[in-house]
């Protein structure tokens, strides 16, 4: 024989239950996930899943049975979010292991930091002067005249090393050029 509570009568139940093993679930929780906002959020979940199953007819949960329900439900809770926390890591892992994607597929999507660090080994190779009057043309936006004054040399050496400097970056970065000028543009 099924009796049928009202609402109202389940609402305090739960309300009754709540109050009374939200912490020591949490503490339970412990036995298998050691932060406790994480904790606290899991059994959160659990008894938020309960009250939603309370609302439907076809869930009857008896008081005999309410705590072993709760504590499976932690339990589960618990491991699920170990075996996904397990899952990033090795999905971390596996990214670091893994070769840079532009070795292997060299249409692929770079990061601004790649970019960069290409951009960079490439004017190394340059003489100071040239690497000088690249970074000031296109990072600082001066002008030829601007970089002339504070260098001391003619406008005309300028345009030269500037000059010289796209060859190479031509030459290096063929592939990539591209990319790179939309970054000058963007800082």
């Amino acid at each position: 024989m099924k009796i049928s509570f009202s609402k109202q009568t389940k609402e305090r139940a739960f309300k009754q239950l709540y109050e009374e093993y939200y912490a020591p679930f949490c503490l339970y929780a412990k036995r298998f996930v050691d932060d406790k906002e994480t904790r606290e959020d899991i059994v959160s979940d659990v008894f938020t899943s309960l009250w939603d199953k309370l609302d439907t007819d076809s869930f009857d949960l008896q008081s005999n049975t309410a705590l072993a329900y709760i504590k499976m439900c932690v339990k589960n809770n618990c491991l699920n979010f170990l075996k996904h926390q397990e899952y990033e890591w090795s999905y971390a892992e596996n990214i670091k292991k893994k070769t840079p994607i532009y070795e292997t597929e060299p249409d692929s999507i770079y990061t601004l930091d790649e970019l960069y660090r290409m951009l960079y080994e490439t004017l190394d190779k340059l003489p100071e002067n040239y690497r000088t009057v690249f970074m000031k043309s296109f990072f600082e936006g001066k002008t030829h005249v601007e970089i002339a004054e504070e260098m001391n040399l003619s406008v005309k050496s300028i345009n030269r090393y500037k000059q010289k400097t796209m060859e190479l970056l031509r030459e290096e970065l063929k592939d990539y050029l591209p990319l790179l000028f939309l970054l000058f543009y963007r800082t």
